[in-house]
């Protein structure tokens, strides 16, 4: 299994795609597919779902497993011998081990003849990264079609110790939401400073009253994020700026959450425009939704994944807190029960980076944990929300 997962791997690292162009890709994927029982769906317009049934099932319905296909628009730097070939994209977020993983898995219930405690979906989605091809999944009625009852997924995570587990109930990955704010002074030349509205240094004063903000207008325990992270205004030196533009991002757990931030915003931006006679332009994307692991699933999987049970992994460790990034497997998850987990890199090179790489040991890892989720029992009650 170990060199089949690498050829796999590599043979995707090789030809990375942004997201809705995952031509070759798919082109791939579907050739491997066809060489086992399963039914294939293509959800265009490169999306792949297979569909192995159980004989004799244990359980009732589906269990669902999902990798994410797209690469990053990133020039990669490795020297490696299986380094990108498009130049300008990259796999720098992991996803070609994703679907490695989840290729291998289907070579394993392949070899299984049926004899399967539950039937198993196989998704492999387009555009995570932008816009979020999950949607587009979950709006399909592939759940409902196959009965899917709970839904898994690896993403790959900078880690010391290759193959790690890393999970917890709840609070998983956050909703996001990009905020823009433009603001519109009025310029004037330096020396007559007096006649203008600086819309830079009040970009600077509204930057600090959201910080301030944040910090107070929800308990500490509350898990949300303000930050901004680029900010442009005016056209030279000697003028005062007419507009600035910051640039940044909202994150939240809970929709109350959310809302209270987002009121506040607009709040202090009104404050200033009266102040100050300013105007000040808010625009948020929809963002994704937060992804919230379901707690009974988190428990079960501690201990069928904990090391005595799973000596395959060195670790399974809870985490103490969310992680403020974000996945569109969220949307999975607000129509069944699932699970989003960590495996470990093995190094600490970050997500994301031009030269993101991992212990592609970790691989066999993923595909043995996802045999082991697979026999968890699932109650006749339980089904597609």
């Amino acid at each position: 299994m170990k060199e089949l997962l690498k050829q796999y791997r590599r043979d995707l690292h090789r030809i990375p795609e942004v997201g809705y162009q995952e031509f070759k890709t798919h082109t791939y994927i579907l050739e491997i597919l066809r060489n086992y029982p399963c039914e294939i769906t293509e959800h265009s317009p490169t999306g792949i779902c297979a569909f192995f049934q159980a004989m004799n099932p244990k359980y009732p319905g589906t269990v669902a497993f999902r990798s994410d296909m797209d690469a990053l628009p990133i020039e990669e730097m490795n020297d490696s011998p299986y380094r990108s070939g498009h130049p300008g994209t990259m796999h720098a977020c992991g996803h070609d081990g994703h679907m490695a993983m989840l290729l291998g898995l289907a070579g394993e219930l392949a070899k299984s003849g049926g004899d399967l405690p539950v039937n198993a979906l196989l998704i492999f989605q387009p555009a995570e990264e932008s816009p979020g091809g999950a949607k587009a999944i979950v709006d399909s009625g592939i759940l409902e079609k196959y009965d899917v009852r709970r839904i898994f997924a690896f993403h790959m995570a900078p880690s010391d110790k290759p193959g790690i587990i890393m999970t917890r109930p709840m609070e998983m990955m956050s909703r996001s939401s990009e905020l823009t704010v433009t603001i519109h002074g009025r310029s004037a030349h330096i020396a007559n400073a007096h006649k203008g509205v600086d819309s830079l240094h009040l970009g600077c004063l509204y930057l600090d009253a959201l910080y301030q903000m944040e910090k107070t207008v929800l308990p500490p325990e509350e898990f949300r994020l303000l930050r901004f992270g680029k900010m442009t205004g005016g056209t030279a030196r000697n003028a005062i700026a007419e507009k600035t533009v910051l640039e940044g991002s909202l994150r939240a757990f809970r929709e109350d959450a959310f809302q209270l931030l987002s009121r506040e915003i607009h709040r202090i931006a009104t404050g200033f425009e009266e102040e100050y006679g300013c105007e000040i332009q808010l625009h948020f994307t929809e963002g994704y939704p937060p992804a919230i692991n379901d707690p009974q699933l988190y428990r079960q999987a501690e201990e069928i994944l904990s090391p005595q049970h799973f000596p395959v992994s060195p670790e399974f460790i809870t985490l103490r807190k969310p992680s403020m990034a974000s996945d569109d497997f969220s949307y999975y998850l607000q129509k069944v029960p699932g699970l989003y987990l960590f495996l470990g890199t093995g190094n600490k090179k970050p997500l994301h980076s031009n030269t993101f790489d991992f212990d592609e040991e970790v691989l066999e890892v993923g595909v043995k944990a996802y045999l082991q989720l697979l026999k968890l029992p699932i109650e006749p009650q339980s089904s597609c929300r």
